[in-house]
């Protein structure tokens, strides 16, 4: 005759539902008037808009709105963006391209400035770039 014993145990698993995080931009980044000429630049952050290629014009700083779980670290990473003729690198406010954020509450506003740098000449007029945050919990 076999013995046979079977023993049990019921066990527990831990986790945290959290808000997915959002980011939304309230507020378009605009550099304002520069000169197209090469080898300029004109880079506007929190502080002050300044370089060769700037000049006196109406300017505005992006803004963005993080949405999440409060309490919750957010890394934003901004991304450079380049053509044959333009550079652009967005600035975020520690004067970098990667910054960590707290949600304080549910929503967070931050702002983004950028530099732009003419590599050359080209067509005068209206510029539109593109550029992207990410935005993941730390």
């Amino acid at each position: 005759m076999s013995l046979f014993m079977l023993a049990t145990a019921i066990a527990q698993a831990n986790f945290t539902l959290i808000a997915p995080v959002a980011i939304e931009q309230t507020q378009e980044l605009n550099l304002g008037n520069i000169t197209n000429q090469m080898s300029v630049y004109c880079q506007l952050d929190q502080h002050q808009r300044q370089g060769n290629g700037c000049i006196a014009s109406d300017n505005q700083l992006g803004q963005f709105m993080l949405t999440g779980n409060e309490q919750s670290n957010v890394e934003v990473i901004v991304y450079a963006n380049s053509g044959d003729d333009i550079l652009f690198t967005p600035i975020l406010p520690n004067g970098s391209q990667q910054q960590t954020f707290q949600l304080t509450q549910q929503s967070t506003m931050f702002e983004v400035g950028g530099k732009v740098d003419v590599l050359n000449e080209q067509a005068s007029g209206h510029q539109t770039l593109s550029y992207t945050v990410e935005v993941n919990y730390q």
